[in-house]
């Protein structure tokens, strides 16, 4: 790479070349009938051609695709994992038996309050949303399902619980991240996002239970549903107590603070070696399915499209979508084109609350653009970082906001790996759920709201700037 021949771009020219981006993916999404895929291959067209404008070489864009594609390879194998955990938790009665005890036990008008209770319980645990949406989260779809509820309501409960929980564990990869970007240490930086998000989860915990109240009719609940899920399940599964046996393994891998990978792939194999057990599989059908996915016909269309997924091989489409966002963002990152845009959001803001506010403007477009809640954190935080300091504000607050629009929103973004995990995951489409994924909603106008109100806003020493 010749560097004297490169030019950087004009704030116009990059500020063009980020709103033909973003109208490309919003069109593919809200009018045209195109694949999200084939927006984004135009997407980096577009950004490939204008770094060669640049004065970059093919040779030096073709490496910015590549690095784009290093830089999420851990997060696709993560992801392919998680597939074969939820084909393996299916085939074992895992999933089965804890939809089972749901219909059982959960009553209609509690069960989204539940469902997101449940979610940032197992993502406090384990440190991952994505994990906790394979396992509780699919459990979950199914006992909304058999009680009749609304699958997009559902799953915004899940990704508001899921989320909430990742962001307030330290083990979540995301919330070590934040802190180290913006240095600070990792327990202060929790402790700044309980200012945000805890006041929004309270509000969308209430707005959960209103909403199931209004839901369940009046308590005139029709059981017919559930009780044809809990026959046909007990019909078709060996559901016992004994079934609950990877969940209680998991527990105790996350509390021993086992790595993700290791962990997912020891709940994989006790997946498999107890369908093999408790419910009669084939070894090598168990083997396959963990690439096909779990495959039934119960004869009744709603409990095999809740039960036939998993598999690596459902994963695919989800990760051809993540390799091609990564590339785009990782482009749009090194020919300077996100940074000539944000340098210049960055040198207006001389007071906390607009400070606060571009950060979090400014983290929530990184992560739409980049497609990566890595890469958003890393420019949003090396351009903002400075400014923060001349305020006196102490960095947990630009820690938090790093968060507050980029982690707390991600799965609101169609685009996003975390918005594509979580529609893959549980079936809803990211725009489907939207609407009642209140956290991710929420946490944003508290974090601008407490900006302008002073609250919250902490600064070195206890010692105001001048």
């Amino acid at each position: 790479m010749d560097k004297k021949k490169i030019k950087a771009p004009s704030f116009i020219q990059a500020l063009v070349i980020l709103l033909v981006v973003v109208a490309i993916l919003m069109l593919s999404v809200t009018l045209l009938d195109v694949s999200i895929q084939i927006a984004l291959l135009f997407s980096i067209i577009i950004a490939s051609c204008f770094a060669i404008f640049l004065g970059y070489k093919w040779d030096d864009v073709q490496k910015m695709m590549m690095d784009g594609v290093m830089s999420m390879l851990i997060a696709t194998f993560i992801l392919m994992l998680i597939g074969a955990v939820i084909a393996t938790w299916i085939a074992s009665g895992t999933i089965p038996y804890i939809i089972y005890l749901g219909l059982k036990l959960i009553s209609p008008k509690f069960f989204l309050l539940c469902a997101c209770l449940a979610a940032a319980f197992m993502s406090m645990a384990c440190g991952s949303s994505w994990s906790s949406a394979g396992t509780v989260g699919i459990a979950f779809m199914g006992i909304g399902a058999g009680l009749g509820i609304n699958p997009a309501m559902t799953a915004g409960a899940i990704v508001s619980g899921a989320y909430f929980g990742d962001k307030q564990s330290p083990f979540s990869e995301t919330t070590n991240l934040a802190s180290a970007m913006a240095g600070t240490t990792l327990f202060e930086h929790m402790s700044s996002m309980l200012w945000t998000t805890t006041p929004a989860l309270v509000i969308s915990l209430i707005l959960y239970t209103v909403l199931g109240f209004t839901s369940a009719s009046g308590g005139a609940v029709d059981t017919t549903t559930a009780d044809l899920y809990i026959d046909n399940l007990s019909a078709h599964f060996n559901l016992s107590p004994v079934c609950l046996i990877p969940v209680v393994v998991l527990i105790v891998v996350i509390v021993k603070k086992a790595p993700a990978i290791p962990g997912l792939v020891v709940s994989a194999l006790l997946g498999a070696v107890m369908a093999v057990i408790f419910q009669g599989s084939n070894p090598i059908d168990v083997a396959n399915l963990m690439y096909d996915g779990f495959t039934i016909d119960t004869g009744v269309e709603q409990i095999d499209s809740l039960l036939n997924r998993g598999g690596i091989s459902s994963m695919l489409w989800t990760v051809a979508l993540y390799f091609m966002a990564c590339i785009l963002g990782n482009i749009l990152d090194v020919t300077g084109i996100l940074r000539t845009v944000l340098s210049k959001i960055a040198a207006i803001t001389k007071r906390a609350s607009t400070l606060i506010t571009s950060t979090l403007v400014s983290s929530f477009v990184m992560c739409g653009l980049t497609g990566s809640l890595e890469s958003s954190m890393l420019i949003t935080s090396k351009l903002f970082g400075p400014a923060y300091d001349d305020l006196n504000i102490d960095r947990k607050v630009l820690s938090r906001s790093l968060e507050d629009t980029g982690t707390m929103c991600a799965a609101l973004i169609p685009w996003n790996s975390n918005g594509i995990f979580m529609a893959t995951t549980l079936g809803v489409a990211t725009v489907q759920y939207i609407p009642y994924a209140f956290l991710g909603l929420i946490t944003p106008v508290v974090a601008i709201a407490f900006a302008f109100l002073g609250i919250g806003v902490f600064y070195k020493k206890d010692k105001k700037a001048a």
